[in-house]
């Protein structure tokens, strides 16, 4: 019962009957309205005609008896009219007959222009009131009255059929809507059981979207590029979970076999310290690695927000070079450019930086040179660490941004400092790219000024 709260099927049913009976009931009281008043007026135009008729009868009579006379002769065939005649000595003419005109004339109506509508005695009447100038001396009060019985009758009679007629249309249109709603709804089961084929062995599972109805396009597009999603995050993933399991191997196997070695025999103060200060290195290459994925991951998610401070670039740059040039003593360092400032977090930015120019000096001969150079172009900073060395293999610029790809087969590095770096810079709100021509390597952040 209460997942039929929430059917779209019988919400749009009532909706369907409600607005049916909205629609019929409106219709209904006008039409009903309107044969009102079309009766209405059509009992006015009699009425007024047997006021004309009457006074033409008054026009032609000497004398009240034969005005009674000549008028009694011209109603012959009315049926449901009702005539009282009063003058200034009392009655003169009662039509059909005293007991009905009686009451007429005894109701006190006023004069008026339109007819009034009167209830007397069980039935009703629309009713009006004239004075007549008389040829033979005074004035007389006419009363004129139609029965309406009939026309009340076929109307409620007319409304009764009406409201039955709207309740049958309101749960016909009811049937007909759920049926039309269940027939609608088949795209919606469809994507339903395709959406319970997919898991996660079949996430290349996809919607046709060729069979799908305009109204469900956007909703299939959408979650095709959902699947899509997560098909690739959870390839990165899987991929990214082998590549740890892989990194972690190596650091915990050497940290294994030196101290299998170590307690394989008695050794000296001197071997135990040395011994101990290699698994130290192994110790810290772990730390680091995992320091490094746990960035990653959070920004992954997001959850890297950068300061906003103003970060001068060229101090920032200068800064690195002095302080890797320890490791590059046989290679030309150079900064150009401008000295431009940019938002950001300046820890972020100096790792960043920093990761790009340790990878230029790793990978740049003796006596080759490393250039970094600030720019601004369209309103964005521009950082470029170019370096003259090894040339990178075809195909190998697409993926270098991924985690744990190296360059080289020497590198000693975890191969996430290019990944931490993209990370910093798109938490930056800026972007980052790589290209290779000939024997000098380029990589290129733009960052906003603002």
């Amino acid at each position: 019962m209460n997942d039929w709260k929430h059917s779209i099927t019988l919400r749009l049913s009532v909706a369907f009957a409600a607005l049916a009976t909205v629609v019929f009931a409106a219709l209904g009281l006008y039409f009903s309205r309107a044969a009102d008043a079309h009766m209405a007026e059509l009992d006015a135009h009699d009425l007024f005609g047997k006021l004309a008729l009457i006074g033409h009868v008054g026009t032609q009579a000497h004398s009240a008896e034969a005005f009674a006379a000549r008028l009694g002769d011209a109603l012959i065939g009315e049926h449901g009219v009702i005539v009282t005649v009063d003058g200034e000595k009392g009655p003169i003419f009662k039509w059909p007959d005293a007991h009905l005109a009686a009451p007429l004339a005894a109701a006190g109506l006023t004069l008026g222009r339109t007819p009034i509508r009167l209830a007397l005695g069980g039935a009703e009447y629309r009713v009006v009131v004239a004075d007549m100038d008389t040829t033979w001396g005074g004035t007389a009060r006419v009363v004129v009255a139609r029965d309406i019985r009939h026309h009340t009758e076929f109307l409620d009679q007319l409304q009764h059929e009406f409201w039955m007629a709207i309740l049958a249309a309101a749960l016909l249109t009811a049937v007909v809507g759920a049926l039309i709603v269940r027939h609608g709804m088949h795209p919606v089961r469809d994507i339903a059981r395709a959406a319970g084929r997919i898991s996660a062995g079949q996430l290349a599972e996809r919607i046709p979207e060729s069979k799908v109805p305009p109204e469900l396009a956007e909703l299939v597009r959408a979650f095709n590029a959902m699947l899509g999603r997560l098909e690739e995050s959870f390839k990165r993933l899987s991929d990214f979970s082998a590549d740890l399991a892989h990194e972690l191997r190596t650091p915990i196997h050497s940290l294994r076999m030196q101290t299998e070695v170590s307690l394989g025999k008695a050794r000296n103060v001197d071997e135990y310290r040395d011994l101990l200060a290699s698994n130290l290195e192994e110790y810290e290459r772990l730390s680091r690695i995992i320091a490094d994925m746990l960035f990653l991951a959070k920004a992954d998610h997001g959850l890297v927000i950068p300061n906003r401070d103003d970060v001068e670039l060229k101090a920032l740059c200068a800064g690195l070079l002095e302080y890797y040039g320890l490791l590059a003593e046989h290679l030309v360092l150079a900064l150009e450019g401008e000295d431009l400032t940019v938002p950001g977090d300046r820890l972020m930015l100096q790792r960043a930086i920093g990761n790009l120019v340790v990878n230029a000096i790793q990978h740049t001969p003796d006596n080759g040179s490393v250039t970094l150079r600030i720019d601004e172009t369209a309103g964005m900073a521009v950082i470029t660490i170019s370096n003259v060395g090894h040339p990178i293999p075809a195909g190998a610029l697409d993926g270098i941004f991924d985690r744990f790809v190296r360059l080289g087969t020497d590198s000693e590095g975890s191969g996430l400092g290019l990944a931490i770096t993209r990370s910093i810079v798109l938490a930056h709100r800026g972007e980052i790219a790589a290209r290779a021509e000939g024997l000098v390597t380029t990589f290129v952040i733009r960052l906003p000024l603002c």
